[in-house]
């Protein structure tokens, strides 16, 4: 719990460790898988050969194009991944909602994993809330259940608020909502300092950024080429260009008020989750849902019990 007691520095500082406990639950939880994509017959949809879970498609949408993932059959719930993960790694969630008589569609966020890259980065949280928008209408799956993982609840709420005809009810997961909280965009940019000058220094190097900001993560140095971290440096650009715009989006009190939505958080959420969800609960005007894991990413250690949770709130 924040002690507003304590001095500001303190807090200061325990905000930056929260932010920087989300970036490692993210890049320490990142497992890549990399899916063949091809185009099909569709107007602007393109499908290649599916397996018989799974349905691979290309679709176009919003000015760019992305890499989609649809499974099973039912009421469609669409799933927003959160930073330096995409699609792939969703599979198994996917497949226990689609189990649960769902049709699940995941998705690569703009810029990252087999989306593409046109105007990207840009406004943050809008941009990707836009682009699912798009996906919904283009996959007809209007008024979907929509599950935001992490900074993908921040994109959750955003379409949520912004694009309310084309979703139902809304699950959003330990979203790191600096932009809710007090100095969040002043402490965002101190966290984001040592990876700046190492860009101004190194340009393009997001894998040496990426580095940098483990090694704060976890209090000792990280190489480029630590094996533990494999598969998240593939995402290593879109982790350092947009996720901290996304975490930045503010909501006000009347975006949010009469929105079917539910803040959930695991028994330990870090500092900044767990401001950030006792400053969702007040601008929502409901109390968040404690989910019985510490596991930030329990959406991918233990898939089921996050479906059985959505599943009891519907």
């Amino acid at each position: 719990m924040i002690n507003h007691r304590r001095s500001s520095s303190l807090l200061a500082a325990r905000y930056r460790l929260g932010l920087l406990a989300v970036a490692a639950a993210a890049l320490l939880g990142a497992r890549g898988d990399d899916t063949n994509r091809s185009e099909s017959e569709m107007p602007n949809v393109s499908q290649s050969q599916p397996s018989a879970a799974t349905r691979h498609r290309t679709v176009n949408a919003a000015g760019t194009t992305f890499a989609v993932d649809v499974r099973g059959a039912g009421p469609p719930v669409l799933v927003i991944h959160g930073g330096a993960e995409d699609a792939a790694m969703l599979a198994p969630l996917a497949e226990r909602l689609a189990a649960d008589g769902h049709r699940v569609i995941t998705y690569d966020r703009r810029g990252t994993g087999g989306s593409g890259r046109d105007a990207w980065p840009g406004s943050g949280a809008r941009q990707h809330a836009d682009d699912a928008a798009a996906l919904l209408r283009a996959l007809h799956a209007e008024g979907a259940e929509v599950l935001g993982l992490s900074s993908g609840g921040v994109i959750a709420l955003d379409l949520a608020v912004r694009q309310p005809t084309v979703v139902g009810r809304t699950f959003v997961w330990e979203a790191p909502a600096v932009g809710v909280l007090p100095a969040g965009e002043a402490l965002n940019a101190q966290i984001m300092a040592p990876i700046e000058r190492h860009l101004a220094a190194h340009p393009g190097d997001y894998v040496g950024a990426q580095a940098i900001l483990l090694s704060a993560i976890l209090g000792s140095r990280v190489t480029v080429d630590d094996p533990r971290f494999a598969a998240a440096r593939a995402n290593a650009e879109s982790m350092i260009r947009d996720e901290p715009k996304i975490a930045l989006r503010a909501f006000s009190p009347r975006e949010l008020a009469d929105l079917d939505v539910t803040i959930a958080v695991g028994t330990a959420p870090n500092e900044i989750v767990a401001a950030a969800a006792r400053r969702l609960a007040r601008l929502t005007g409901r109390r968040p849902l404690v989910v019985g894991t510490d596991d930030h990413e329990v959406y991918l250690s233990d898939p089921g019990l996050l479906a059985d949770v959505l599943g009891a709130e519907r």
